[in-house]
């Protein structure tokens, strides 16, 4: 680290012990932005405002980080100033919480669950998470960094709330790219090793195209001039999924087709109300922002970049918890689906840590 990278990685580590709300978050290919809000909780969402929006996997409902302060990490002034900011926010106790993980005791629990829906055809996929809780000394801008320097995810954030809660996630999934009144998604799912030597195979082809037919099927309903592209690889960090690339026009807000596309089968399952109900059921956590919105918007430029909140954490005084997920299909089998969350683990870890 440079001796500016130390003073930022300081600087920060004593805002995640305030009521602080500010984000740092990158695109691919994107410079990295960094602003902060003069409020002490989240705002609703709003549609002529430039800032941070995001939405939990439970609630579903957008809030925004409103862009108040920016702070570029480039400057020596910026430092100071972001010190002074946190000097005007509430202290808040650290704590030496601890998640626990998904034992693979419990993830075959809710397997079971998830495939008695399955096998009586009341759905037809059903997507299953899981944590894992791993001890760690580096620190939430330390952590970021790393991610922001590989540059192969599609979006790179670190969150803090007023709550003291801090989240730093690499999506490799694109919701919505707005730019005026034209939009493009992905349908992204279907996982294997992204070293070779895995073939995709019927199950992972079947799992990707319920997403590329509820998203057809969504943006049909709303009359947008939709244009869908051939299905291909896309590497994601030491894993690849199937993705499909979706473009369409369409003059409702934006906030309106958020709401009409996520969460989709990719995180979810299909149909979703029967998904929804047994993932409430069968997963003894909650999800919180992991497979909820994650992302910003330039009311100003008609520009907005939003994301599904996939490759996520959420940090603790020593620890950080890692949340990731699969698609079960009906011929799926506990011990591939299980291997394949492991799979994804091993690839947040790689992309946090390495």
């Amino acid at each position: 680290m440079s001796e500016l990278e130390d003073k930022w990685n300081e600087v920060i580590r004593r805002a995640e012990t305030t009521d602080a709300l500010f984000c740092i978050f990158k695109t691919r290919g994107g410079k990295t932005q960094f602003f902060a809000s003069k409020e002490s909780q989240l705002s609703n969402y709003a549609p002529n405002t430039d800032g941070f929006i995001l939405s939990s996997f439970e609630e579903n409902e957008l809030n925004m980080i409103h862009n108040d302060i920016s702070f570029n990490l480039d400057s020596e002034v910026d430092v100071a100033h972001f010190d002074e900011y946190i000097k005007l926010r509430k202290k808040l106790k650290p704590t030496s919480e601890k998640d626990s993980s998904t034992s693979e005791k419990a993830y075959k629990q809710s397997f079971d669950i998830v495939m008695q829906k399955l096998q009586t055809k009341e759905a037809t996929k059903i997507v299953l998470s899981a944590k894992q809780n791993i001890e760690t000394k580096k620190s939430a801008f330390d952590i970021f960094s790393n991610i922001a320097s590989k540059d192969s995810y599609e979006f790179a954030y670190l969150l803090h709330l007023p709550t003291g809660e801090t989240w730093i996630g690499c999506t490799p999934e694109i919701l919505l790219k707005k730019r005026s009144e034209s939009y493009s998604t992905i349908s992204l799912a279907g996982t294997i090793s992204n070293d070779g030597k895995q073939q995709w195979h019927e199950k992972e082809i079947r799992e990707q195209q319920v997403v590329t037919d509820y998203i057809t099927e969504r943006l049909t309903g709303i009359e947008a001039n939709i244009s869908v592209g051939t299905t291909y690889s896309k590497a994601a960090g030491m894993i690849q999924h199937l993705c499909t690339d979706i473009s369409f026009t369409s003059s409702e807000s934006l906030s309106s087709l958020i709401k009409l596309l996520h969460p989709t089968p990719a995180v979810l399952g299909y149909p979703t109300s029967t998904a929804l109900s047994t993932i409430k059921t069968a997963e003894s956590h909650k999800r919180e922002l992991y497979s909820g919105v994650v992302g910003f918007q330039s009311s100003s430029k008609g520009e907005a970049d939003i994301f599904v909140n996939l490759r996520c954490g959420k940090l603790h005084q020593n620890s950080i918890t890692l949340f990731a997920g699969g698609g079960i299909m009906p011929d799926s089998t506990e011990e591939n689906e299980w291997n394949e969350v492991q799979m994804k683990f091993k690839s947040i870890r790689k992309s946090f840590f390495e």
